[in-house]
Formats: C-alpha cells, structure tokens, sequence
C-alpha cells in the first residue's frame, strides 16, 4: 500500500467539525423539546415518594402499635414536609424534610396516634402539592397531585384526587 492511499483512507475516517456541529445542534434542540415534560416528570416522581414516605410511615406507626400493644404518634414537622414516628416519648423513625422541600403538603391533622388495637385516633388526609408555578391535575394542571388517607379504623392508603372513575382503587 503506497503512502498516498493511506492518507486518502485517513481522510475519509471521522467526522468533520461543520458534521459535528450539526450533530450537536440537532441533539440540542432535541433537549430543548423535551425538558418541559422532562420537569413534570421529575416533580410527579417528587411528589409519589414523598407520599410513599408517609404512607410507610403511618404502616410503621400502626404495625408498632399492635406490636407494642400501647399508642404509638406520627407527626409531621418541619411545615409538614418531614414526620416522626415516636413511640413511648422515644422516635422510632423519622424523615427529614429535604424529600419534600419543595412540595407543598397540607394536612387536616398533623399528629395521629395508633392505639394498641391499630385504630386511629382520628381520620386524617395529607395532601401532597407541587409547589409553587405547577397545579395539579385535579384543577386542570399539569401534576399529578397524591393523598394519604388514614381512616379512624386504621387503614392507611395513597389516592389520586384527579382519578374520578367508579370502581379505581386509586380514586379518593
């Protein structure tokens, strides 16, 4: 093989800079297309473990009650973003707030006791918002928002307020 074709064979392997540029302006503007729905994403995953979090903890508030045959609290602090199971003055678990730092969670009562039998002390709702600039899809947004109900028999489950078929078990 003779020196001139292996310059040509170079030549011709790779990519020129104009080929590159092109490239990355059409993966660019491929990302400038999806970051919306790529946000609301984020935010709908935010907002399904933060309500996740308290659901297991409200489980484990009840669980410990019946195991401990005696009144076991949770609480939400911290503007209700974080919560505490406590149980005899002493803090079984608790999660901090920075999980839902920037949600919105609203609460009817923000401490609930399980009594030796599982029974709540009273039936609660927590709603979990996004925060500010987003609405859920219950009022014509765009996220969808989570509930936790906990009712005074002791049953602790998550719905979703835009769900409104008869019949779905994700319906509140």
């Amino acid at each position: 093989m003779s020196a001139r074709s292996m310059i040509q064979i170079r030549r011709t392997r790779g990519f020129t800079l104009i080929e590159l540029m092109v490239g990355l302006g059409i993966t660019a503007f491929l990302l400038m297309m999806v970051m919306p729905s790529i946000k609301v994403y984020l935010l709908d995953t935010k907002i399904r473990v933060a309500a996740q979090s308290y659901y297991d903890g409200a489980q484990m508030a009840r669980s410990e009650a019946l195991r401990r045959n005696s009144p076991v609290d949770i609480t939400l602090n911290t503007s209700n973003q974080g919560w505490a199971v406590v149980a005899g003055g002493a803090t079984i678990a608790s999660k901090a707030a920075e999980a839902a730092s920037i949600l919105t969670v609203q609460a009817s009562e923000t401490t609930i006791t399980f009594d030796a039998e599982g029974m709540a002390s009273k039936s609660n709702t927590v709603q979990f918002l996004p925060g500010s600039g987003s609405a859920c899809l219950a009022t014509t947004g765009s996220q969808r928002c989570m509930n936790v109900q906990v009712s005074t028999g002791g049953q602790v489950r998550i719905c979703d307020p835009s769900v409104s078929t008869a019949g779905d078990n994700r319906k509140c």
